[in-house]
């Protein structure tokens, strides 16, 4: 059984990694649309390739012979602020996918990385799979629209993992809120914010190839932190200075609480099922 990952980003490298033990009972094909890359992806997998997922002739050569497709794309350079540029990557990438499978009959299973931000805001309320995405106009928006994309799929096996924000090795929040110490934000930091270490979002993609699963699954660790509280967390543990919050804010944030229980009675067990600001996981009895 051949596994193709396109996108070998931070979370596709993550699951290459984890599927190296496999890799005589499940051939493994990873993609990047970066050249330099190239040489160190050959070093996980059965063969590399350069792929743009919206040229179909890249894409069915990295799709050729592969029963498990895992979609895990991140915009590239300033695709990441660019509206149009975000919908190549995403929607069109996905409507090339589609497109080829006529094409592909032994291409089985479809598993795509989205995002919470499908959800909107629910003004501090909680949210599962069977809560309508209200994205609002934005990035979420278009994710929405790639993933309708994959739910008009009916021939094949198709699953939606929507993650949580990443966080793991070299993107720990200590690091990426420390320039905060000192600092007077707007608002009060009230707003909720939900999280999945790097690693369980890539086991939570390794036990999805193992289960089959389908629909959408929420992927998300067992504690949705308000902003206050984590920056909070993570400043004191760095002896910095905490931040001043102005409570002047022109616009309220989204704030969401995502839930996480069809993940688990699908028996995936977290392996940070609460954020540690320095690595990922704080024991449950830590917890402040």
């Amino acid at each position: 059984m051949a596994v193709t990952i396109l996108g070998c980003g931070y979370v596709g490298t993550a699951l290459a990694q984890q599927l190296q033990p496999r890799r005589q009972q499940w051939p493994l094909r990873l993609t990047t649309t970066r050249e330099e890359r190239l040489s160190s992806l050959e070093e996980l997998a059965d063969s590399a390739l350069l792929c743009d997922a919206t040229n179909p002739d890249q894409l069915m050569a990295a799709l050729q012979g592969s029963r498990v497709a895992v979609v895990s794309l991140g915009p590239k350079g300033d695709r990441q602020v660019d509206a149009d540029g975000y919908r190549r990557t995403f929607v069109d990438s996905l409507a090339c996918l589609k497109s080829l499978l006529p094409r592909l009959p032994e291409l089985e299973q479809i598993l795509y990385t989205s995002s919470c931000a499908v959800y909107g805001d629910a003004n501090d309320g909680w949210v599962d799979e069977t809560t309508p995405p209200d994205p609002g106009p934005g990035h979420g928006s278009v994710l929405l629209e790639s993933e309708e994309i994959l739910t008009g799929i009916q021939d094949r096996h198709v699953c939606i993992l929507r993650l949580g924000a990443l966080h793991g090795p070299n993107r720990t929040l200590d690091a990426r809120l420390k320039g905060l110490a000192g600092s007077e934000r707007p608002g009060n930091g009230q707003q909720f914010s939900n999280w999945i270490h790097v690693d369980d979002a890539a086991g939570a993609l390794l036990a999805a190839i193992d289960g089959g699963w389908t629909g959408v699954v929420n992927v998300v660790n067992d504690e949705p932190i308000r902003l206050k509280d984590l920056v909070h967390r993570s400043l004191s543990g760095q002896n910095l200075a905490p931040v001043r919050w102005s409570g002047g804010e022109s616009q309220k944030p989204r704030s969401r609480r995502i839930r996480n229980d069809r993940l688990k009675s699908l028996h995936y067990r977290l392996r940070h099922p609460v954020v540690n600001t320095q690595s990922g996981v704080l024991p449950l009895n830590q917890v402040p």
